[in-house]
C-alpha cells in the first residue's frame, strides 16, 4: 500500500483550487493555514508555499495504491477546498470528476463524500 506524503496531498488541494485557473484568496487562505498546521520539513513547507505562485496540475504517479479510506479523505478534502471560496466553478467539478477517476472511488461514495461537504452541489 502506498504511503502518502501530507506535501503529496497539500499538492491536490492545490490542483483543485486552482482548477479554474485562479486562486481565490480565501482558496489560498485556506492553503497557507494548512500548510502552517502540517508537519513538514522546511524545504517541503517551502515547496508546498510554491503551490500558491503558479497553477498546479492534478498529479497523479503517487494516488495509485493508496488505501479505500485515504482515497477517499483525499476526495473530500479536494472537495472541501473546492468549494471553500464558495463557488463551485466548472473547471472545478471537471476536476474532482477527474480526481474520482483517478482515485477509482464509486460514484454512490463520490455522491454521499459530496453531500457531507456544505455547499458543494451534487
Amino acid at each position: 500500500m502506498t504511503m502518502v506524503s501530507q506535501l503529496q496531498v497539500i499538492e491536490v488541494w492545490a490542483a483543485v483550487a486552482w482548477a479554474d485557473g485562479m486562486l481565490a484568496d480565501a482558496e489560498a487562505n485556506g492553503l497557507r493555514a494548512v500548510i502552517a498546521a502540517a508537519e513538514l520539513s522546511e524545504a517541503d513547507r517551502a515547496a508546498a508555499l510554491r503551490f500558491l505562485d503558479r497553477k498546479i496540475e492534478l498529479p497523479d504517479a503517487y494516488l495509485a495504491g493508496l488505501s479505500a479510506d485515504a482515497r477517499r479523505g483525499v476526495y473530500r478534502a479536494a472537495c472541501r477546498m473546492a468549494i471553500v471560496d464558495h463557488v463551485l466553478a466548472a473547471a472545478e467539478r471537471s476536476l474532482l470528476d477527474r480526481l474520482r477517476g483517478k482515485l477509482d472511488i464509486p460514484a454512490d461514495i463520490a455522491t454521499a463524500i459530496e453531500a457531507e461537504v456544505p455547499g458543494l452541489t451534487v
